[in-house]
């Protein structure tokens, strides 16, 4: 399948409900798909990514014949995310969704990559993806429907986490949007990645608090995995780590505090989509089953609100672009190439140990 385009299946409208999600393809995305397939017969599934092998994969999983379609996006293009949630509302007609889970994410640790429209690269995968997904596509949720973010403990520089990864002092998000400006006061670039990755999942759980707001018929919620080693989060660090990640440390998962199995963690995020309140749950920030207060700084008001203004004015401002061919040419200057880069890991949210 090209960029852009996506498989339907028509099969899938017998399902009674609808569950829309990014990052479906590995770790924590892939295990709820699989158990939705597997053991959720009244769901049928969308999942937004790139074409890859994984896709094939996902698509040979029992029941995906029947329940699972697939819509073509780089949530590092806003251009493609566009087109993707365009396809989505005609691929629903009359139908609405009942959860729509932002589950995709990235962390960077090498260099200042940043998104084909010239944004770093975790700011714009982790936060302006998902925000133009949610704007675009919440007047779809159906009443009683739920939208679920996956964010961190790691936004809240208070807050314990085992990996001791680097975290983030409050900027403007349109300097966090800058990747020549983003958290540059750290010198080190593996503590600038960490530190991009934190405030990335800060605007999302402060984006949740003003959407669930906004939308008071429908349950709107930041979800904490944890730190969940064997996913594939790693992709930007050394060989070494990654293999540390990937194979060792699950084994340690049980003794080590602060982290949760790819098993548990799935299953917590199945549960917010599919059995938990979502309204008493609604605007809270969910540390796998339990409603925490999150940090200070994402209850601040008037940051939630720059937040918001921002995600916004960045959306129409590319828009603009994308119609100016001078604008266009300006931006691809500026550009890095996403694939030299790293590649956006769209199915997990755990975190790694910074480098020594």
């Amino acid at each position: 399948m090209e960029q852009g385009t996506y498989a339907y299946n028509s099969k899938a409208n017998g399902a009674r409900k609808l569950c829309v999600i990014t990052g479906g393809t590995s770790g924590i995305g892939r295990s709820v798909v699989a158990r939705l397939l597997a053991g959720w017969q009244n769901h049928r599934i969308t999942v937004i990514a790139r074409p890859s092998p994984r896709i094939d994969r996902l698509c040979a999983l029992p029941g995906a014949h029947e329940r699972l379609s697939v819509v073509n996006a780089d949530l590092a293009n806003l251009r493609s995310i566009a087109e993707a949630c365009d396809q989505i509302q005609s691929m629903l007609g009359a139908d609405l969704i009942d959860v729509l889970a932002l589950n995709a994410g990235v962390q960077v640790v090498r260099g200042d990559a940043t998104s084909a429209d010239g944004l770093e690269l975790s700011f714009a995968v982790n936060f302006l993806a998902h925000f133009l997904i949610a704007e675009r596509l919440k007047g779809l949720v159906r009443p009683g429907g739920r939208i679920v973010f996956t964010s961190s403990e790691v936004h809240d520089p208070d807050a314990f986490c085992l990996m001791g990864i680097t975290r983030a002092t409050w900027e403007d998000p349109l300097v966090l949007a800058d990747a020549e400006r983003s958290q540059n006061h750290i010198a080190s670039p593996v503590d600038r990645g960490e530190a991009r990755y934190c405030a990335s999942k800060l605007l999302i759980l402060m984006y949740v608090r003003h959407l669930a707001r906004a939308l008071p018929d429908v349950g709107v919620l930041a979800f904490n995995p944890s730190v969940v080693p064997g996913t594939e989060i790693a992709l930007d660090r050394n060989r070494l780590q990654q293999l540390g990640w990937k194979y060792v440390m699950p084994l340690l998962t049980p003794l080590l505090p602060g982290t949760r199995s790819l098993k548990t963690s799935a299953s917590d995020l199945l549960w917010l989509m599919t059995e938990a309140d979502g309204q008493c749950l609604s605007g809270h920030y969910v540390d796998g089953r339990v409603a925490q207060p999150g940090s200070a700084e994402s209850r601040d008001e008037a940051k939630i609100a720059r937040v918001v203004e921002v995600g916004r004015s960045l959306l129409a401002t590319t828009r603009r672009r994308q119609t100016d061919p001078g604008l266009r040419l300006e931006a691809q200057r500026r550009t890095l190439s996403f694939g030299e880069h790293v590649r956006v890991d769209q199915g997990q949210d755990p975190r790694l140990a910074r480098s020594p």
